[in-house]
């Protein structure tokens, strides 16, 4: 009879009698007192785990403890003896010798540790190799090897299951791509598999990514001032400038967020990654997004393709915020609730007062924010103004013409684009009108830039308006957050998935499939994409291309500890194998009372875990649209009481008519106090 001792400190760990025990000759004796599973391996040995029932019943009972270190055990155990059988079928997967060697080898690189460390610590080289064995919970020079043979056959296993699963399945399945993104290669938005052996339908929860770039603009103004907020010269000169290339068709969106971010992401071009639902980002940026794309833009409706990236979004019809509790006189507390996608669209739009349309000679609002770029303009020219009127006013800073733009304009958490437009005044008006720039008019005094990155019907929303895209036909889109201002680009997103005739500008571009686009495929493969994650820059460096790779692969295999859609991706293995077993495997003696508890204790912990998964994801997207929307109704609020100087001031004192500086002295529209 030959024993190995399970190699990730079960033994120690876990009363200190389970073993995993392999006999040659002699039958497996099945019994409740003795036996957790038995089953025959792939050299037909009978194998099983053993520990003291009853002595585990009373120490552990059904506790989540004993369930885990039995979900290990066995899935160890299913590893440990199902790889020489995998290896030998599918040549893909290395071979039971490599492994063999390989732990062998590392085995050797310990010894090794072991002499360096006693000539380092001035110790014995066999109390140095003691304590490697301990800290890896072995005995002896045996358990070490096949504990690191058990960790490189669960890595081994993990990647071929991964490579066989990424995208090519069985028919009627889906791939982990798939699953992943939600959206499968005909648009569609993928239903989750019903586990009906746990009645569990959480299996897993596609995260909907998207692959977003930006640029930084950081603002020392106080975040939680929505109306009298201060920007400095430089950033007044900041704004003007990214504003200024953004527009420039010479310049990428990549190049100016190298050269202009003031973020870490600058030197990855402005990529920030694959932002999901489960991305921790600031609610303004993740949400505004979420926001933009799924209810301002005007480029989708909700059907049966789209509900279910609403629903992961926060946002389906049932989806709902609480906006008033009224104490009763009994005690109670009565709610009233909003739906997310009402709220969102009132407080982004109708409640945001834009200084355009909102003090426009055509009273009303915009359907999405939308920013003149000649405001940016305006901004940077006057930049070190540092008074306006005919004394020092007493309100200081929150005066000078660049603020007054900025706080009119840019001071509030909702999304917005950014139109061709001037801001003007007529004379004797008191009201901002806007009108379109004629870029390519180079007469004295004009802004000229004939070759720009406006697009019209970029937005659907906004028909018959420019706004400034990246020079691909992806939207700019500006949001203020408490870091600043942020220039978003969406270079992939599932709703342009779900709407496959979207047009941008002139015509309608063909998007590649999410599929495509989050290919791991190397870009040096025949019939590679031309737009891809992966490629985004080209580099001469190939480990560039590897590392975005690695990043998508880590996803779809549950390596991202940010971005998880399966909480239990382990336990597809352990399904893999159980199912190579199920006419082997057996959990107990089927005639005992107690049969199966230790089986069906592991699938209810899956199921629990895949279940706090999914409520914890609702939770969490549910607390960060409730904070969001509370915040934009509170920006609101102090900006509706308008303690801000009209954008008209600031034209009335350009001018310098005498007329208009009369607003300027005390008792004057301009006047502040």
């Amino acid at each position: 009879m030959k024993k190995s001792k399970l190699s990730i400190g079960l033994v120690t760990s876990f009363i200190g009698a389970l073993a995993l025990t392999a006999c040659d000759s002699t039958p497996a004796v099945t019994s409740s007192k003795e036996s957790i599973v038995d089953f025959v391996g792939y050299n037909s040995e009978d194998e099983k785990i053993t520990v003291d029932i009853d002595k585990f019943y009373s120490e552990y009972g059904d506790s989540e403890e004993g369930t885990t270190l039995f979900y290990n055990a066995v899935l160890e155990a299913l590893i440990r003896y199902e790889y020489k059988g995998l290896s030998t079928e599918d040549q893909s997967l290395k071979s039971y010798e490599a492994i063999e060697k390989e732990a062998k080898e590392k085995v050797t690189t310990q010894k090794r540790v072991a002499e360096v460390n006693a000539n380092s610590n001035g110790t014995s080289y066999e109390d140095e190799w003691d304590s490697i064995l301990e800290s890896h919970d072995c005995e002896t020079e045996e358990d070490l090897k096949e504990y690191f043979m058990y960790e490189l056959e669960k890595e081994a296993i993990n990647e071929w299951y991964y490579k066989k699963n990424q995208d090519n399945v069985e028919a009627g399945q889906l791939s982990l791509m798939d699953q992943y993104l939600g959206i499968d290669k005909d648009w569609k938005t993928v239903a989750r598999p019903l586990d009906t052996q746990n009645n569990d339908t959480h299996e897993y929860e596609s995260v909907f990514p998207y692959h977003i770039l930006h640029v930084l603009v950081k603002l020392g103004a106080d975040a939680t001032d929505y109306s009298r907020a201060t920007i400095t010269s430089a950033e007044a000169e900041k704004l003007w400038n990214v504003v200024r290339k953004l527009m420039d068709s010479s310049y990428t969106f990549e190049e100016v967020a190298f050269k202009e971010s003031e973020d870490s992401s600058n030197t990855a071009y402005g990529d920030v990654g694959m932002m999901s639902t489960q991305t921790s980002f600031y609610n303004e940026f993740k949400l505004g997004i979420y926001a933009y794309d799924a209810l301002l833009s005007g480029v989708n409706v909700e059907n049966n393709d789209s509900k279910a990236i609403y629903s992961a979004f926060g946002i389906d019809s049932d989806d709902t915020v609480v906006t008033k509790v009224k104490l009763n006189a009994d005690g109670t507390a009565e709610e009233t609730k909003e739906t997310v996608k009402t709220l969102a669209v009132k407080e982004m739009t109708t409640d945001v007062q834009n200084a355009v349309t909102g003090y426009g000679e055509n009273e009303g609002y915009a359907a999405l924010p939308t920013i003149p770029y000649d405001v940016f303009k305006r901004i940077g020219e006057l930049k070190d103004e540092d008074k306006i009127g005919t004394f020092e006013p007493e309100a200081g800073a929150v005066a000078y013409p660049r603020n007054i733009l900025f706080n009119q304009f840019l001071n509030f958490r909702s999304p917005f684009v950014i139109t061709n437009q001037d801001i003007t005044i007529a004379d004797n008006a008191d009201k901002v009108t806007v009108a379109a720039h004629d870029f390519e008019d180079n007469t004295a005094g004009n802004f000229y830039l004939p070759e720009n990155n406006f697009v019209e019907d970029a937005v659907p929303a906004l028909a018959g308006k420019s706004v400034l895209t990246d020079g691909n036909g992806n939207v700019i889109i500006g949001v203020r957050s408490t870091a600043g201002i942020h220039f978003m680009v969406m270079r992939k997103s599932v709703f342009y998935n779900t709407n496959k005739a979207v047009v941008r500008g002139t015509g309608t571009k063909a998007d590649v499939t999410l599929q495509d686009y989050y290919t791991t495929a190397n870009p040096s493969d025949a019939n590679y994409p031309a737009e891809t994650y992966v490629n985004m820059t080209k580099s001469d460096d190939s480990s560039y291309y590897t590392n975005r790779i690695n990043t998508i692969k880590n996803k779809l295999k549950g390596q991202d500890s940010s971005d998880v859609f399966d909480a239990a991706y382990d336990y597809r293995i352990y399904q893999m194998l159980y199912t190579r077993l199920e006419n082997e495997i057996k959990f107990f003696d089927e005639t005992d009372t107690t049969a199966s508890v230790v089986e069906a204790n592991i699938d209810q912990k899956i199921k629990l875990l895949r279940e706090a998964k999914y409520l914890s994801n609702v939770d969490s997207i549910n607390d960060a649209w409730a904070e969001y929307l509370a915040q934009l109704r509170h920006q609101n609020k102090i900006r509706s009481y308008k303690g801000m100087l009209s954008t008209g001031c600031v034209f009335k004192w350009s001018r310098g008519n005498d007329n208009d500086r009369k607003e300027f002295e005390k008792g004057g529209a301009c006047y502040v106090k």
